[in-house]
């Protein structure tokens, strides 16, 4: 009888075991199922912020285009060859750099959710991590294409403009372009997050809260 009580006593401990394990399992995964949907917020934000830069990249770099190949046509004939040749330069770097930002946003929107959808485990944590770090140089190729674009318009200007409308034309612009630099400060000022305080969605071993992309 002793003996069958130990065997009985056994399998219940066996059984337990199993039970407890089986529930730990649930545990983790119910776990990684939560954190995978929190970093799959991050991603959706990024892939539409890539989105948005593609659509207005490929919008100026259409234009940059149109301006290489037709203002040419329009010049006086005793137009500066020096300012021609500055105008198709910088225009020229207009457009490439809003070519580059819309290469890298397509790229980054397609091949970033692949990897988080597709990719072995911690995939996700390497998608986002990437597009945090791709959307800067992005954004930052992409204001340089924009400030390109205001360069070559006042050079166009100069070019085929007599002196009375070339003057009212560059301080249209000039305005214009002081309006967009205090409109992207005052916005900057607005919604920006200091790097110490950005937090990330992803958790770290001790339990503590992750960090954003380049925070110490």
């Amino acid at each position: 009888v002793q003996a069958v009580l130990l065997w009985l006593a056994e399998i219940a401990s066996r059984s337990c075991q199993t039970m407890l394990y089986a529930d730990k399992q649930a545990l983790e995964t119910d776990l990684k199922v939560s954190l995978l949907a929190i970093r799959e917020r991050e991603l959706n934000l990024y892939t539409s912020c890539f989105r948005n830069i593609g659509t207005m990249s490929g919008v100026f770099a259409g234009f940059a285009y149109e301006g290489c190949c037709l203002a040419s046509y329009f010049f006086p004939p005793d137009s500066s060859t020096t300012m021609r040749s500055t105008y198709l330069f910088v225009t020229t770097i207009a457009m490439d750099l809003n070519v580059a930002a819309l290469f890298a946003a397509t790229v980054c929107a397609a091949l970033g959710p692949g990897l988080a959808l597709r990719g072995p485990d911690g995939s996700m944590e390497r998608a986002v991590e990437g597009l945090a770090l791709e959307y800067r140089i992005t954004f930052v190729t992409f204001c340089l294409g924009v400030f390109s674009f205001y360069v070559s318009a006042s050079l166009y200007v100069i070019i085929m403009m007599n002196w009375l409308m070339m003057v009212l034309l560059l301080v249209l612009m000039l305005f214009s372009l002081h309006f967009t630099v205090s409109a992207c400060k005052r916005i900057y000022k607005k919604f920006r997050l200091p790097a110490h305080m950005a937090v990330g969605g992803n958790f770290n071993v001790d339990g503590s809260i992750g960090r954003a992309v380049g925070t110490p």
